[in-house]
């Protein structure tokens, strides 16, 4: 069973807040939490000497938190323990990854506009600094979720992210379909068959397969897809996937046995998060992996 002790919501003060604070009662409506910090960061070298000048000894920390109260008021209160945390920290990144330590936090709910509206790196760099897994929410994604994409490569990483998907399933009613992308060593065709390489690599596919139902229970019988990535890669196929069919939550793994921060996030969540994906990704760190 799923269960959050403790969630924190990432605000700035954009349009996007009021859905994030929705999305977040659904949440807190479906699987068992706690508590919420809806937190949000004041980059002090953005509060210019102009700035100070013109709104003199305002205190903007209690000006926002008046704000974000109203917010969480009108689409949050009596849903479940809350709290509202405004800092002012030059660092983002730091300060939020201290929070997730200091209440310890067990998943980061991050808003995400499409490409033409951001860059996305303030996202991208959480994803890297944050010790806990993180639901990336992007602003045309539905509240609505009742299919559950998640890849694998037979990883210990992505094992966990399908168990988790398959406990979230379970307890939700949801369905669940795994998929798996290959690729084929091109460099020797056509020195052998084509039709040849796929059928082997398939054959070996499917009996990693077999083996870890046998050694899963709890995952036998959970449909799953073969995909080669035929010229595009990993996260183009699950892209292509996820839109074929129709799914409204994409589950990925995170590697984290890398001691370098910004080699420990994996080259396929990073390309899927800087997609214009518009259905929420539940990035999954394992117990083991943020310790």
């Amino acid at each position: 069973m799923i269960a959050i002790d403790s969630m924190m919501v990432c605000l700035d003060l954009s349009d996007i807040d009021e859905t994030l604070v929705r999305f977040t009662r659904s949440v807190c409506e479906r699987l068992p939490v706690k508590k919420v910090y809806f937190v949000h960061n004041i980059k002090t070298s953005e509060l210019s000497d102009d700035f100070r000048e013109y709104f003199g000894d305002v205190n903007i920390s209690d000006e926002i938190e008046g704000n974000i109260a109203d917010i969480v008021t009108e689409h949050f209160a009596n849903c479940t323990d809350y709290e509202i945390l405004v800092s002012e920290e030059p660092n983002t990144e730091v300060i939020l990854a201290d929070l997730v330590k200091r209440y310890t936090i067990k998943l980061t709910l991050l808003g995400k506009r499409m490409s033409d509206k951001s860059t996305g790196a303030l996202g991208t760099k959480l994803l890297r600094i944050l010790p806990c897994s993180v639901l990336v929410f992007p602003e045309t994604a539905s509240f609505k979720i009742a299919r559950v994409l998640t890849p694998i490569d037979f990883s210990d990483t992505s094992l966990h992210a399908l168990h988790l998907s398959k406990s979230l399933a379970d307890q939700l009613g949801l369905a669940l379909d795994i998929m798996h992308v290959y690729k084929l060593p091109t460099q020797y065709f056509p020195l052998i068959s084509e039709e040849k390489a796929i059928k082997k690599a398939e054959e070996v596919v499917k009996e990693r397969f077999t083996d870890m139902q046998k050694r899963h229970k709890e995952i036998a019988g959970i449909p799953y897809t073969l995909v080669r990535a035929a010229g595009k890669t990993v996260a183009e196929r699950i892209n292509l996937q996820l839109q074929k069919g129709k799914h409204d939550l994409l589950v990925v793994g995170l590697k984290g046995h890398n001691p370098i921060p910004s080699l420990s996030l994996g080259s396929v969540p990073t390309e899927l998060y800087n997609m214009d994906i518009d259905i929420p990704i539940w990035l999954v760190y394992s117990e083991e992996v943020i310790k």
